[in-house]
């Protein structure tokens, strides 16, 4: 807290910011003078946007050298990683899209656990 010259100045410090922390804070100040019976009461609020790097994204295949013969198969793996500072659920959608531009496939899935690196991995098999 700093005084001078009337004003006040109020500091609310948050450290190492996680996803929970993202909201309105606001701050309220009541001047009262009992002599006279007045009591005053202002605010103001400001909204933090608490936000989180882009995911690595890794693709990997198996044969891994991703040449195939006609009529085999080959499974493509692909890994995102988040890095920590999540503590709310976290949305991941992602697509597969095949050599034309068409979705091959699509997943939504919620991550609620809380965890100091999470790994998300999806799957597709083309036969």
């Amino acid at each position: 807290r700093t005084v001078s010259g009337g004003n006040t100045t109020l500091n609310l410090t948050l450290r190492s910011l996680l996803t929970s922390h993202g909201g309105q804070y606001t701050c309220i100040a009541t001047i009262s003078l009992p002599k006279i019976s007045l009591t005053m009461t202002n605010s103001s609020s400001v909204t933090v946007q608490v936000r989180i790097p882009m995911p690595d994204a890794n693709i990997s295949s198996v044969p891994l050298n991703n040449s195939v013969y006609s009529g085999t198969s080959i499974i493509i793996f692909c890994t995102f990683t988040f890095l920590p500072a999540v503590d709310t659920p976290l949305l991941v959608t992602n697509m597969w899209i095949g050599p034309q531009g068409s979705i091959i496939n699509k997943n939504r899935t919620t991550i609620t656990t809380a965890q100091s690196i999470m790994v998300y991995n999806t799957t597709l098999l083309i036969n």
